[in-house]
Order: structure tokens, then C-alpha cells, then sequence
């Protein structure tokens, strides 16, 4: 026997009408560390960049001691030199912002740049310039995603 008094339709299960109701999720849209960096480029940091490079360069290859004058080292030089200055670069308040910080977790991208010298010091060939570049890329990209190292 139907129940007396009550609606007989289905009630849908989900929305704003039904049993259970439905909850949207507010998103939020964070721009990207490049583009935030892009943004708030100023003269100062090309500046940077255009001192930066040639100083680690310079210390790259000393820490190296043999080497330069080879090609394969002189491009893997340079491209290390350039993303060492970009990790240093990125320590400079971008447009907007106020002086952050010093955590020893922001700190730890820039530790990298000496320890990459360290690494060529070793003489461990070739394969260990490629590691440091690495290791240098993955500080930079610690330092633009944002992302903090103490986890």
C-alpha cells in the first residue's frame, strides 16, 4: 500500500532538490612559478644575471682546474653558470614584493651553487659536470615551483 500523504516521485539522489546534497569545490587558480617570476622581473635581476654568470663560470672552471678549452666542457660550464645565476637570481625580491625570510629551507637552493663546484672539484669526468647540472637544475626548479624543502 502507498504511504498516504507523501510524494510518490522520485527525489533525485544528488543536487540541490535531492536526498544528498551537492557541494561544489571552490578551486583555487595559483599562476605558476615562471609566470610569477616573469611578472615581477625587474632591471636588477638581468643585472644580476649579467654579473652572476661570468663570475660562476669563472669559479666553475677553477674548481674544475683542467678541462676548459674542450668544447663539451665550456657548453656544460656555461649552461651550469647559467642556472647557478638564476638560483642566486631568484633570492632577489621580485616587483611587489617585501624581503622575505631566511629559512634555512629557502637557504638550501643556494647551497647548491658552491656545492656544484665541489662536485667538479672531485674529477669525476664529464658524468659528474652532467650530475652537478643537474643537481643545479633541480635547485632551480625547487626555487621557482615554490615549494618549500622542509616538506
Amino acid at each position: 500500500m502507498p504511504p498516504v500523504g507523501r510524494d510518490t516521485g522520485q527525489d533525485p539522489l544528488f543536487g540541490p532538490g535531492g536526498r544528498i546534497p551537492a557541494v561544489q569545490a571552490v578551486t583555487l587558480t595559483r599562476p605558476s612559478g615562471i609566470a610569477v617570476l616573469r611578472a615581477g622581473w625587474l632591471t636588477r635581476h638581468t643585472l644580476a644575471m649579467a654579473v652572476l654568470t661570468p663570475v660562476i663560470f669563472t669559479g666553475y672552471a677553477a674548481a674544475l682546474g683542467t678541462g676548459l678549452g674542450d668544447p663539451a666542457w665550456d657548453v656544460l660550464l656555461g649552461a651550469m653558470s647559467l642556472v647557478a645565476a638564476m638560483i642566486l637570481t631568484t633570492y632577489l625580491p621580485l616587483r611587489g614584493q617585501g624581503r622575505a625570510t631566511a629559512a634555512s629551507c629557502s637557504l638550501m637552493a643556494g647551497l647548491l651553487v658552491p656545492g656544484a663546484g665541489v662536485l667538479l672539484s672531485q674529477g669525476a669526468g664529464i658524468a659528474g659536470g652532467a650530475m652537478a647540472l643537474a643537481i643545479l637544475i633541480l635547485g632551480l626548479l625547487q626555487r621557482v615551483s615554490g615549494t618549500s624543502a622542509c616538506g
